[in-house]
């Protein structure tokens, strides 16, 4: 029985050695079984092609387990697959480890953010990165956390932004080679909104991009962008038409 006990154990434990290198979510697509990032793959589409389920046997598909989030706000998460296990976040910013056939649970990681913390549209979370055996969240109050993906400890845990100013992180980090970037939101308190990078060992900043032009900088052209460098309209435009190297 002991034995069988610790066979049990070490099978559970092996099961959580998610070690998801760059390569593997350059190839997503030849991983089907798996979600290795938020939209599937970098081409964003998310889209499977896996033919398990088609029109004519989705009628008979059957409920296999359910997660109760602990929380009734908004669940707005995609959760990633990793050989086997299932990582997903729930309000406001708790990181949950499920086996995603038995929907059990590994372990759980709960963050408390700061009171400062006013996201306009609720306390949601779009999902977490990986890299590694290492897992990333943004956070409601402008932090990015690193997390072991085997144990749900959390690794290093950084300021982007300050939360009293307006700013949140609601987006599900992306990983790019050794770098983990993430945008803020808070356009609607004014905030100036950017993307930044950070090193995926040390959670230290390597670079920062503003969305909107400040004084002495490239498009920073007219009095309108110097009296609404932060405007929701100006913003999109700039978001919509900018292309950024991750390195």
């Amino acid at each position: 029985m002991i034995t069988r006990v610790l066979l049990l154990i070490f099978v559970a434990a092996g099961s959580l050695q998610a070690q998801v290198s760059f390569d593997r979510i350059l190839r997503a697509n030849q991983e089907p079984h798996n979600w290795l990032t938020y939209s599937g793959n970098y081409n964003g589409q998310r889209y499977s092609p896996l033919t398990q389920v088609t029109p004519e046997n989705v009628k008979n598909l059957e409920l296999q387990w359910i997660f109760q989030a602990r929380s009734l706000e908004k669940f707005e998460a995609t959760p990633l697959v990793v050989d086997g296990v299932m990582y997903t976040v729930q309000a406001p910013n708790d990181v949950v480890a499920l086996d995603a056939a038995t929907g059990r649970v590994y372990w759980t990681y709960s963050y408390t953010p700061e009171q400062a913390a006013r996201p306009c549209c609720g306390r949601v979370n779009r999902g977490v990165a990986i890299l590694g055996d290492m897992l990333f969240m943004a956070t409601i109050d402008a932090r990015l956390i690193a997390i072991d993906a085997k144990s749900g400890r959390p690794l290093w845990n950084v300021s982007v932004a300050k939360p009293e100013s307006g700013y949140a992180l609601t987006v599900a980090p992306l990983v790019v080679k050794d770098k983990v970037i993430v945008g803020t939101a808070g356009g609607e308190y004014g905030i100036r909104g950017f993307l930044a990078a950070y090193d995926v060992k040390t959670g230290k900043e390597v670079w920062r991009f503003y969305t909107i032009p400040g004084p002495g900088e490239p498009g920073h052209r007219t009095g309108t962008a110097t009296t609404a460098a932060a405007t929701i309209s100006i913003a999109a435009r700039w978001s919509r038409s900018m292309r950024i190297r991750a390195s």
